[in-house]
């Protein structure tokens, strides 16, 4: 890479946490993950600072009502939706600043979101949203600075294709105990820290690798609520395999993955997903999650929306509606992108994900 990314995923990491992700992966963009290195070191002063105010708050923190999830693929609406729930104002949240920066997010606030209202414009490779300082952002970003248990690593160390290993971190139920104890606490401990932010506000959560942990989720905390948002899954699949290209492109500090690995691992990835998620759904209570079709959810999103508060038991759908509305209005100009199926990932998908088709009701393309 020429050109430093000045808007990096892991320039907000913690120093220790880079040095471990560094010792443990190749690298041939010395040039970035020397800035990275740089960057982490500097501000890991101020972060310790931090780490040594308010740890024992943050701890003591109780997280009293547990969250409600947004899960689905990659690329399934997770993020409109997302966007529109917390504009509800009873929710919490992790915006850009307390995801990527989570380590400085409290004392250097004012000053990191200066700097990402800048860096952040046009970050978004893969669609023709904004990064805004009001929208929230995936929570694995912000475990990424903390943990070596976070699929986002691949993005940075796809090593060829070899950085798929990172995926497993998403499975964590299915990883060795010493795995799942570190990711459980920097889990809790990230969603302890913005629900102090909060003050004590219900966290409205989003990340895509949450679909393929509900059941571990569920048992962490009990009393979460679950909306699942499902897609057509060629459509799904090709945005994904488009997404994970171009994050690469601009993430990755050794070798990208070819174009084969990534459209293997975006169908593989998706099977596994969902023969998971579908059966964890399935065994939670009705008024524990909701199943939501994406092309539904576009043509009526906030009866949608009423919906979901009513099949989840949440309160204060009037209340909120007003900001849901402005929101909606100030997205009606939104372009999507459109793709190609090309008929030998039509074929792979086909034989690949006969069961999402039959469940969800979908089409198959058959030629």
């Amino acid at each position: 890479m020429d050109k430093i990314n000045l808007s990096h995923n892991l320039l907000g990491c913690r120093f220790d946490n880079w040095l471990r992700l560094k010792r443990s992966n190749p690298i041939t963009d010395r040039k970035q993950a020397r800035f990275i290195s740089v960057v982490t070191f500097f501000m890991g002063i101020p972060a310790l600072l931090e780490w040594l105010i308010f740890y024992r708050p943050i701890k003591r923190t109780q997280i009293r009502r547990d969250p409600v999830y947004i899960v689905g693929y990659w690329r399934s609406g997770t993020t409109f939706l997302q966007n529109l729930l917390t504009r509800d104002p009873q929710y919490g949240w992790f915006d850009p600043v307390k995801t990527v920066t989570f380590n400085n997010c409290i004392l250097m606030k004012r000053i990191l979101a200066r700097v990402q209202k800048n860096l952040l414009k046009d970050a978004r490779p893969m669609d023709n949203m904004d990064y805004e300082l009001d929208l929230p952002m995936e929570e694995v970003f912000a475990q990424a600075t903390i943990s070596t248990q976070a699929i986002s690593h691949m993005l940075v160390f796809p090593d060829g294709g070899n950085g798929v290993k990172y995926i497993e971190t998403a499975f964590i139920d299915e990883q060795n105990e010493t795995k799942q104890r570190e990711w459980r606490t920097a889990y809790d401990y990230i969603l302890r820290k913005v629900t102090y932010l909060y003050q004590g506000k219900q966290l409205l959560l989003k990340s895509p690798e949450n679909t393929c942990r509900i059941a571990e989720l569920k048992r962490c905390y009990p009393h979460a609520k679950f909306i699942n948002i499902y897609r057509n899954p060629y459509k799904v699949i090709m945005s994904t395999i488009n997404m994970f290209t171009k994050e690469m492109e601009l993430l990755c500090l050794n070798e990208p993955a070819p174009r084969e690995v990534i459209e293997e691992v975006s169908v593989d990835l998706f099977e596994r997903i969902y023969k998971k998620a579908i059966r964890e759904l399935e065994e939670m209570a009705p008024e524990d999650h909701i199943d939501i079709r994406y092309e539904d959810f576009c043509k009526d999103p906030e009866g949608y929306v009423e919906k979901i508060y009513d099949q989840l038991g949440i309160g204060g759908f009037e209340e909120a509606k007003p900001y849901f509305e402005a929101y909606l209005e100030s997205q009606k100009d939104y372009q999507k992108n459109v793709f190609t199926l090309e008929p030998s990932l039509r074929d792979k998908i086909n034989s690949r994900l006969g069961f999402y088709f039959d469940y969800y009701g979908y089409e198959r393309i058959t030629g």
